[in-house]
């Protein structure tokens, strides 16, 4: 008799113990599944950016690129064409024309 009070108490503590472990592995297994789903998202994304860039590898038509450029870089410069200029007015000697220009960023 001198020990029942011990043993109901590490009893109820022992159970304690066991429905907190039950919790802990339920909520363990619901981080489990939820990883899962976003380990499938993952992979389709990257299958998707896989996709993607065969077919940047795969088209060369410069209007497309400019597309795909312009998704991925939005401050794209609108006037980057080239300033071209034909021998006869580089052989006029009136006008003032440069040849270089300084690109300011």
């Amino acid at each position: 008799m001198k020990y029942t009070k011990f043993i109901a108490g590490f009893m109820f503590l022992n159970l304690i113990l066991i429905f907190l472990m039950i919790f802990v592995a339920n909520n363990t297994r619901e981080i489990e599944k939820k990883n899962d789903i976003y380990k499938n998202k993952i992979l389709k994304i990257n299958q998707n950016i896989k996709i993607n860039k065969i077919e940047l590898s795969l088209h060369e038509n410069i209007s497309y690129l400019t597309k795909i450029h312009s998704l991925y870089f939005p401050k794209i410069k609108k006037n980057n064409t080239p300033n071209i200029i034909s021998l006869n007015q580089l052989s006029n000697k009136i006008r003032n024309i440069k040849l270089v220009t300084n690109i300011k960023e």
